[in-house]
């Protein structure tokens, strides 16, 4: 498992090009080869990754990950709603005979996908 980071590259607080190594040694001689500096390995999610290049560190910025973390969830249920509905011909066969048959086949079905899938 890689537990440090040669960073090599980085902008506006962000890594661009980094190695891991499991190492620190064999991180040390990549940066003598192709410069930057070597860290740590904060955690495994690189998006959330925040370079120090005064203090050559890397830390984790675990409040937007969280925040993210929070959002993905939130939104969940409307990914799974997708999955859930029936096809757009389906739904409109559904509401064609229920207009034709007096049946509420269409209301059901979508409000099935909704109770199975609630919003959080």
């Amino acid at each position: 498992m890689e537990k440090y980071i040669a960073v090599v590259r980085h902008q506006n607080n962000k890594v661009i090009k980094y190695q891991p190594f499991a190492v620190e040694a064999d991180a040390d001689a990549h940066v003598i080869t192709y410069g930057g500096f070597v860290a740590e390995k904060p955690s495994d999610r690189i998006k959330y990754w925040v370079v120090d290049a005064d203090n050559k560190t890397l830390t984790h910025d675990k409040s937007t990950a969280d925040s993210d973390d929070v959002a993905i969830v939130a939104n969940a249920y409307k990914e799974d709603r997708r999955i859930a509905y029936p096809d757009v011909g389906d739904q409109m066969d559904m509401q064609y005979h229920d207009l034709v048959d007096g049946t509420t086949t269409w209301k059901d079905a979508v409000a099935k996908v909704k109770s199975d899938n609630p919003k959080p």
